[in-house]
């Protein structure tokens, strides 16, 4: 897992690949708190598209965290964890584009600058 996410495009893709869904899967009500909590009323449970958005988010965070760890910036992980919160806490999921802002800044700041970490300084004498 760590050489293939050391390739940026390779992060960059799959990022891509399990954000689509955390955009398609609110139509379906993945989102809705007033369904989940219908669902669960009546004893069918959550919605499924719940669950399915709910993974999708947590390997987003699990690909910025392998993804942080092997380029030296340990913080990107932050992004996708304030996308996910922003997505589906009630109230924090009406404010529009903070998840999208959130996504694009996990991949811009998970591609950029990644030979800048990989090149060593050279050593001063002062």
């Amino acid at each position: 897992m760590k050489k293939a996410l050391g390739n940026t495009v390779v992060f960059v893709v799959l990022y891509i690949l399990f954000m689509i869904p955390t955009y398609v899967l609110p139509y379906l009500g993945s989102n809705s708190s007033l369904i989940n909590a219908a669902g669960a009323a009546s004893g069918v449970g959550m919605n499924p598209a719940f669950w399915i958005h709910l993974l999708s988010l947590l390997v987003l965070v699990a690909l910025a965290w392998f993804r942080g760890a092997n380029i030296g910036k340990t913080w990107l992980i932050i992004f996708p964890i304030l996308a996910l919160t922003f997505d589906l806490i009630p109230g924090l999921s009406s404010i529009p584009l903070i998840p999208t802002i959130m996504h694009l800044l996990a991949i811009i700041l998970g591609a950029v600058g990644v030979n800048a970490v990989n090149i060593q300084q050279p050593k001063t004498n002062v």
